[in-house]
């Protein structure tokens, strides 16, 4: 009868570390990826909640809040793993098992990951729509009608949503905020001689 050796286990498994050594730290790329890309809603309704115009919350569905906490746990222990390698292949000295408390550290360092996309989306939809309201103050300029601030925001925040929204519907949210963000179409300032 054979018995079940949990060290013999795991050396075998850390042994086989030395060739996919580099692979967990692929695991941040998809990280950042996913908190830019997907996750960024969470941190947009805390803004609104806030009042914040240009946080526009995309549908989000109730359980991506419990699987955002999860997959950042599961992304971040696994990108320890080579933490765990150099302590057994450098430490030997020391049991496996301290390579783990190196952990918290990654994790540490999947929160500051998050806030650095969540804080690069933001500054992706502030931008755009900042050439929404420039093009707002534009159009009142032209027509000559007498610029009230509250009434640019309102017409501002009401144009941004609704080509939001329509991006949103044709699946093309983040290509069109992008192409606003990064637009170069500023409509020019018709004050910009007086100043």
């Amino acid at each position: 009868m054979q018995t079940f050796d949990f060290d013999s286990l795991m050396t075998l498994l850390l042994n086989t570390l030395d060739y996919w050594f580099w692979a967990p730290l692929v695991f941040w790329f998809w990280l950042y990826r996913w908190f830019f890309r997907v996750s960024y809603p969470i941190y947009f309704k805390k803004l609104a909640n806030k009042r914040v115009k240009w946080a526009y919350v995309p549908k989000w569905k109730f359980y991506w809040k419990p699987l955002d906490t999860f997959f950042t746990l599961i992304f971040s222990i696994a990108s320890a793993l080579p933490a765990i390698w150099a302590v057994i292949k450098w430490l030997p000295i020391y049991p496996w098992f301290y390579g783990f408390a190196v952990s918290p550290l990654f994790i540490l360092f999947g929160l500051l990951l998050r806030r650095v996309a969540r804080g690069k989306a933001a500054k992706l939809y502030q931008a755009a729509y900042f050439l929404e309201y420039r093009k707002a103050c534009y159009e009142c300029d032209i027509k000559g009608t007498l610029r009230n601030e509250s009434d640019i925001q309102n017409r501002t925040f009401w144009s941004f949503t609704k080509k939001l929204k329509n991006a949103e519907a044709h699946g093309r949210l983040w290509k069109y905020v992008n192409a606003m963000a990064k637009s170069k179409k500023i409509p020019r300032d018709i004050y910009a001689e007086i100043n």
